[in-house]
């Protein structure tokens, strides 16, 4: 049995959001994942309008809750990178994700068990400050492109973890 830590947590909570949000909108096809290399294993096929979202935690920085204090708040960059089949799916996944995400989801602890999710349990929320979306763009025609890289967009998340952290 082992319990994730902050930064896993935060990664497995926010694939467990935009799995929910991908239901509720009834995507299909879509897959979350949390590396490029299982992102560029799964083929992105315009026919079956396939899309991945790799989700990754980039900068991360603790700011003290008080002068002289060692308990923190944390604030995640969350990186979500979109691959679609085309440029309306990739326009209109983005728009369907910034929309929900904006909100907030929250924050979960995970203990896993045989590589299995044993328990979860709620124990604050991420609340988002600021996002960007960037167009990923090669400046190369597509037809020269990967399946994956033809329509990208990098969505980043400013984020914050309510919760203290001793």
């Amino acid at each position: 049995m082992g319990v994730y830590r902050e930064t896993r947590n935060i990664e497995a909570s926010l694939i467990e959001k935009i799995e929910n949000i991908l239901t509720e909108n009834k995507w299909n096809n879509v897959e979350v994942v949390k590396s490029f290399a299982r992102a560029y294993s799964i083929p992105i096929n315009p026919d079956e309008k396939t899309a991945v979202i790799c989700i990754r935690v980039g900068v991360t920085t603790h700011n003290s809750i008080e002068v002289g204090s060692d308990s923190t708040f944390r604030k995640p960059l969350l990186l979500i990178d979109l691959f679609a089949s085309s440029d309306g799916q990739k326009e209109d996944l983005t728009d369907t994700l910034v929309a929900e995400l904006k909100k907030g989801w929250d924050y979960t602890e995970y203990t896993i068990a045989d590589g299995a999710v044993e328990s979860r349990v709620r124990n604050g929320k991420i609340q988002v400050s600021s996002s960007t979306i960037a167009p990923i763009n090669f400046d190369i025609d597509k037809d020269q492109l990967l399946p994956h890289d033809r329509y990208r967009n990098l969505i980043t998340l400013n984020c914050i973890k309510n919760s203290v952290e001793e």
